[in-house]
Order: structure tokens, then sequence, then C-alpha cells
């Protein structure tokens, strides 16, 4: 059999079965933190601590420039601004998990407060009238953006997260990603429903 076609379905099975493991992984979490149900039947609460499962993962398979993390307190710095309607949900759910070797920390941004510091940015629909603002003074800079409105992504953001027949799935830009230095998974990239990348869009789902 041609050497190449051998190689070409070892690559495929290894990509299947990453893909089952970090599935395997999320779903884990999500059981352990009672927040695996359909999120559209469920209350706003119980969304959101599906959503904080998903920026607990984003953070788990993102890679930042050296220089970008606090080399003295190990932690890695969630922010969201303090007039967050869903704060406590995000707290509860990631406060003090564990990414690698590194903690968690969720920090409040007052609204003149700048974003210096922050590894991760959360942006729900209650900052819409801020978000283009915010992500033009992030461009460039090593911060995963991540977001809920329908034009986060071309408004410059990094990862969209978005009902979808009663599921929360994820779209990813990966231009803007690249444009901070940093480095997204191949994992994660083959879990987004679509990924950004040059002017094309990828649909994988």
């Amino acid at each position: 059999m041609n050497r190449a076609v051998i190689n070409s379905a070892g690559n495929t099975k290894r990509r299947t079965c990453i893909s089952v493991r970090i599935l395997a992984l999320l779903s884990a979490f999500l059981v352990a933190s009672d927040a695996f149900q359909p999120a559209r039947a469920q209350p706003a609460t119980d969304e959101y601590k599906v959503k904080a499962a998903f920026l607990f993962h984003f953070a788990q398979l993102v890679d930042w420039p050296a220089a970008a993390l606090n080399a003295t307190d190990q932690t890695i710095s969630l922010c969201v601004f303090d007039d967050e309607s869903r704060l406590q949900e995000l707290q509860s759910t990631l406060e003090g998990k564990s990414v690698g070797t590194r903690t968690l920390h969720v920090r409040q941004l007052s609204q003149a407060q700048a974003t210096q510091g922050c590894n991760i940015l959360f942006l729900s629909h209650d900052e819409s009238l801020r978000q283009a603002a915010v992500l033009r003074s992030l461009r460039g800079q090593p911060v995963l953006t991540v977001g809920e409105t329908g034009n986060f992504l071309s408004d410059g953001g990094m990862i969209r997260l978005r009902l979808d027949e009663d599921k929360i799935r994820f779209d990813i830009n990966i231009n803007a990603a690249d444009s901070s230095r940093l480095k997204i998974s191949s994992r994660l990239l083959m879990l987004a429903t679509t990924v950004i990348r040059g002017g094309e869009r990828d649909r994988r789902k």
C-alpha cells in the first residue's frame, strides 16, 4: 500500500483520538460543576457556568509569550469589568482552578482601569457598548479575548461563544490571536465550529 495513504490514515486516526480525549476532558469538567445540560433550557446562571468551563479549557489550550505571564505569583488573570452581570458565576466556577502550574484568578476591572496584567478578557453581551473600543485598545497585546456578540470576531476578538440549537459552540479568529503572539492549540482549533484564517472562514461542523 502507498506509504502516503498509510500516513494519512494514521494522522486522521490520531486527530480523531485527540478530539475525543479533549471532548472527554471537557465533559468531565462540566459534569463535575453540575453544568452539563442544554444551555437554553436552563436558567442563565447555569448557562454561564458552562461558559466558564469553556473559558477554563481555553486557558489550558492557549500558549502566551513568556513575558506576558507573571513570573512571581504564578497566576493567570481572567479579567471582567466590575459591572459584569455574570461575575458571580464566573468567580464561583473559575477562581482558584489550576492551569498547569498556575492558578486562575478572576480579576475585576473598573471602567477606567487599564487591562494591563490581564491574560484573558471576557466580554459578555452586557459589554457590547464598550466592546469595539476595548478590542481596539488590545490589538497586538498578548491578551486572549473571549466574547459573545455577533460582531465580536469582526471587531477583532479571538474566540466567540454562542448558543446554537441548545448547545454552546465557539468560533475562533486565528488572525487576531496570531497578531497578538498567542498560540492556540491545534486541539482547540479542531473543536471550533468555525475558524477564520486569513480571509477565509473554515466551517468545521
